[in-house]
């Protein structure tokens, strides 16, 4: 994990490793994806030990344990608000290729991520882990 770069850029650099994510949160913490995605994964994740149960539910259900990686696109922001675009790129839990871009937003608290906000094309990431190539982010 980097030390580097703005706080949502430094969480997303993190995705695969649930002890380096969970040191980055404050105990209230909250997480949320798209609206449209089941409520089991949109969320809101409140609190650490939910915010880190659904982590770990996407590092290693989801997705084959280290298989993930990210490629930064866009980062803005600052210490306290901060927003990065990225490809996320990793092995679903069974097997097939994944590939989408994502927005996450990260806002901190004495130096602590207290808000993620993600957000993603929703029909890729449906399709994708039904084994369909839909919505891939070219490569390069």
């Amino acid at each position: 994990m980097t030390t580097t770069g703005t706080p949502a850029r430094r969480l997303v650099e993190a995705f695969d490793d649930c002890p380096a994510l969970a040191a980055m949160y404050t105990e209230d913490v909250t997480w949320r994806l798209n609206y449209s995605l089941p409520p089991n994964i949109a969320g809101p994740h409140v609190g650490k030990d939910a915010v880190c149960g659904f982590n770990e539910a996407v590092f290693t259900k989801f997705y084959e344990p280290g298989s993930v990686t990210v490629e930064i696109l866009d980062e803005i922001g600052d210490e306290a608000s901060s927003v990065v675009r990225f490809v996320f790129r990793a092995v679903t839990g069974s097997g097939d290729s994944y590939g989408v871009e994502y927005v996450l937003f990260a806002k901190t608290t004495d130096g602590l991520i207290h808000e993620v906000v993600e957000l993603l094309d929703t029909h890729a990431t449906i399709e994708q882990h039904q084994g369909n190539a839909v919505g891939v982010p070219p490569t390069g």
